[in-house]
């Protein structure tokens, strides 16, 4: 008889596969997590020709104009189903997007944690912002990545009670420092991230070019894709920027490079490859985005700029491509610090505590 079948079920809902950060996390936090108390399975709403997840199972819903304009109805039939197929204990809806489907099931408060992986969006506000609040009224259990997605989370009226702050992590085995360059050869930077206006890939190509410009030849290379690659693309090779595309093994790209650069603005909560870079070794230069400062120690992990300080992070740029003997002891501080905080082991055991509460929660109310 396989035991692990009689294990309550969780269910963990992303709204696609895609070679992205939040699926990376919650493809490590299913691994960890399976069969400890309780079965964890993925499932994604909408169709894609595959990313990092892999998920267990999928809506397929097509990607398209519903999904664009804010919410496809198809979401909310096939959900109901499927929830009433696998019947879970416990839903976790990793993201914004997930949550709003919640209108279309029959899940009880006690059942549903909701994974706030971002903070402060400059599009929730007015009725957008109040739908939001009132579909958090319908959440058990609000996870955060950080203190500032907590402080939205409170702002948006929910208690403080039903917080719980996780942050995002990762498997310090699968990002691992690599040898230093020799002092002759071009530092490299690195982007790593979705082309699209968030995260801004076009200002990284601007901080090589003034480097280039002041006469610093640097190696430079981003990998993503998004709707931005095409519009970059001149931009990148007058800078001397490789476009690399999706790469699968990022691990291997960080632990060739010398630097990370993350351009964003917000919304975010903790981009994750803040901590893949730091478990990699390197230093990073960073924008002040929600989270950021979590990961980063400015000024001994790397530095840390204001969401908008262009200039800043040239500069900060600048002073790391100048120095090598900075570079490797801000990689060092960078690596000890994101192993010790945000290994993939520490998320797991407060996700393990708080989705066992839900569930001893439900056998008491039931008795």
């Amino acid at each position: 008889m396989n035991t692990n079948s009689q294990l309550p079920l969780v269910l963990h809902v992303l709204p696609v596969d895609l070679a992205r950060g939040a699926q990376v996390y919650a493809r490590e936090l299913r691994l960890a997590l399976d069969g400890t108390g309780a079965r964890h399975r993925t499932l994604t709403l909408f169709g894609s020709d595959g990313g990092t997840l892999q998920p267990d199972a999928s809506l397929a819903v097509p990607s398209g104009r519903l999904r664009a304009l804010g919410f496809d109805p198809r979401v909310v039939s096939r959900l109901r189903g499927a929830l009433h197929t696998d019947s879970p204990a416990v839903v976790v809806l990793h993201g914004g997007e997930p949550l709003k489907y919640l209108v279309g099931t029959r899940l009880r408060r006690d059942q549903i944690a909701y994974y706030k992986i971002g903070a402060y969006d400059e599009r929730l506000t007015g009725t957008r912002r109040a739908l939001h609040r009132r579909l958090l009224q319908r959440v058990g259990t609000v996870a955060v990545v950080s203190d500032a997605a907590a402080r939205e989370a409170r702002d948006l009226g929910v208690a403080p009670d039903r917080i719980v702050v996780i942050p995002n992590g990762r498997d310090p085995a699968a990002y691992r420092p690599c040898s230093s360059s020799s002092a002759n050869a071009r530092v490299r930077l690195v982007f790593v991230g979705h082309l699209d206006a968030a995260k801004r890939p076009e200002r990284f190509v601007d901080v090589v070019a003034g480097l280039r410009h002041e006469g610093l030849d640097v190696d430079a290379s981003i990998a993503g894709a998004g709707p931005l690659m095409t519009a970059i693309e001149p931009w990148a090779a007058r800078a001397g920027v490789r476009l690399l595309g999706e790469i699968s093994d990022v691990a291997g790209l960080l632990a060739r490079s010398d630097i990370l650069i993350f351009t964003g603005g917000p919304p975010e909560g903790m981009p994750g490859v803040l901590i893949e870079a730091g478990m990699s070794g390197l230093p990073v230069v960073t924008t002040a985005v929600p989270g950021a400062a979590d990961v980063v120690a400015d000024g001994e992990s790397g530095f840390v700029v204001g969401v908008d300080d262009e200039d800043g992070l040239l500069r900060a740029t600048r002073a790391l491509v100048g120095d090598a003997n900075r570079r490797r002891a801000m990689g060092a501080a960078a690596r000890e610090r994101c192993v010790a905080r945000y290994g993939i082991e520490a998320s797991t055991r407060m996700w393990r505590a708080v989705i066992q509460k839900m569930i001893d929660d439900q056998c008491a109310s039931s008795t």
